[in-house]
């Protein structure tokens, strides 16, 4: 099966500070990456103002996304462990 297509679980403190609907693209955007692209267990999303930078390291892989409504600047990893997801900022790991 293709990682990220498990159940997703989130950290309450993503849950509670990012807008719901960011949530939901930020999921999508990685659940529906390039087929042809080898999906890491690790995704990285940083957030500056209106634009997210979704990447992954290996293989390398990265995409801008201008966002209609500024955020708050973050950093979240989106991890898959075989089992399930999880989104959580990137100093909560």
């Amino acid at each position: 099966m293709r990682k990220f297509q498990n159940t997703v679980f989130m950290t309450k403190t993503v849950k509670a500070e990012i807008p719901w609907d960011l949530i939901l693209f930020i999921v999508s955007i990685v659940q529906n990456m390039p087929k042809d692209i080898e999906v890491d267990y690790l995704q990285v999303i940083d957030i500056q103002n209106n634009t997210l930078i979704h990447k992954q390291e290996e293989p390398e892989y990265k995409k801008e996304y201008t966002l209609k409504i500024p955020n708050k600047k973050c950093k979240l990893f989106f991890i898959d462990n075989g089992q399930y997801s999880t989104l959580m900022f990137s100093h909560e790991y």
